[in-house]
């Protein structure tokens, strides 16, 4: 070992006569395991003031994830290889029969793969493609707008699900979603001096495409009163929290209220938005402007509630009737 360190000795003190530059020596600390990571994952999350309902669930699937990796003898996160997401993603189907849970599955193991793989991590979210959604999926998302009947049920059912002190602004959300249709990662960011002059003036976050529209006057009154940047978040709290804490309150809501839909929660809130709209005469154009979607986007989404709108006006336009005369004429 002397003689090692001694020649390693002579070589850095050549490279210093020539004018070399040494090289720097790395010295890698060590490696934490997959078990070790997800504890830290889960504790960022829950430092972020994540639902302790969506913490159980992260946990789990991420728990599955460290047994099937552990089994192959895969403890540290640079071991993980494309064959062995793919291979993991194979068995969901029986673990999770539903689509739409097996797509949240994965979009939070890609989460979690990104906080912990660094040179192997292109090729696992690479493994992981889009998982389609199947016809029976496709079906139960089609567009549900609510009723106003249910709408009204609703709207009774949040003093009894919220505590006292968020009944308000949990009324105040519902309305403005089913008003203008507004996603809920938006609604959540909405600024008051969005819409300071009676118009809603905002970019989507999902497209960043504007959405334009001209408020009621009694429901911007109300998104005006109070204090704060924020209507609907304190800021306290990473966004992304935030919006799913409303998502998971909104989803109890429903369920209370015996109007829920799985894989279909605040979107059921621009369904009926847009129904509404279609309703009194807007055009696809209208309603793509008032969305922050392209008409296409549109068409493609709406194209049954377009079909079912049009279908009462021309139901209720005159017609022309001979009657009695006519048949026998």
């Amino acid at each position: 070992m002397w003689s090692v360190a001694e020649d390693k000795a002579v070589e850095l003190q050549g490279q210093l006569d020539r004018g070399d530059t040494p090289r720097p020596i790395i010295v890698k600390g060590p490696q934490p395991t997959i078990s070790e990571c997800i504890k830290t994952f889960i504790t960022k999350k829950e430092s972020g003031n994540i639902s302790p309902r969506r913490v159980k669930k992260l946990r789990l699937q991420l728990d599955q994830f460290e047994a099937f990796m552990s089994a192959r003898s895969k403890l540290f996160p640079s071991l993980i290889t494309a064959a062995d997401v793919i291979e993991f993603r194979a068995g969901w189907e029986k673990t999770w029969p539903s689509t739409t849970t097996r797509q949240k599955a994965q979009q939070n193991i890609r989460g979690f793969l990104r906080t912990c793989c660094r040179e192997n991590l292109n090729d696992l979210l690479g493994a992981l493609e889009t998982i389609q959604l199947s016809k029976d999926d496709e079906e139960r998302l089609e567009p549900k707008p609510f009723t106003e009947k249910e709408i009204k049920v609703l709207f009774a059912q949040i003093p009894k699900t919220f505590p006292p002190e968020k009944v308000a602004v949990a009324t105040l959300l519902v309305k403005f979603m089913i008003a203008t249709g507004v996603a809920i990662r938006d609604t959540v960011q909405l600024k008051r001096r969005s819409i300071r002059d009676g118009w809603l003036r905002i970019r989507r976050q999902k497209t960043g495409r504007p959405v334009l529209q001209d408020l009621d006057p009694g429901i911007c009154q109300e998104l005006l009163d109070g204090e704060g940047e924020y209507i609907f978040w304190d800021g306290k709290y990473e966004v992304t929290s935030a919006v799913t804490s409303w998502q998971d309150d909104i989803r109890l809501l429903m369920q209370n209220a015996g109007v829920w839909i799985e894989g279909n929660t605040t979107h059921r809130f621009r369904d009926s938005a847009v129904d509404y709209w279609l309703g009194e005469g807007w055009s696809m154009t209208d309603v793509a402007a008032a969305l922050g979607d392209t008409v296409a986007v549109c068409q493609r989404h709406y194209a049954n509630l377009a079909s079912t709108r049009m279908e009462e006006r021309l139901a209720k336009l005159p017609k022309r009737s001979w009657g009695q005369q006519g048949a026998e004429a």
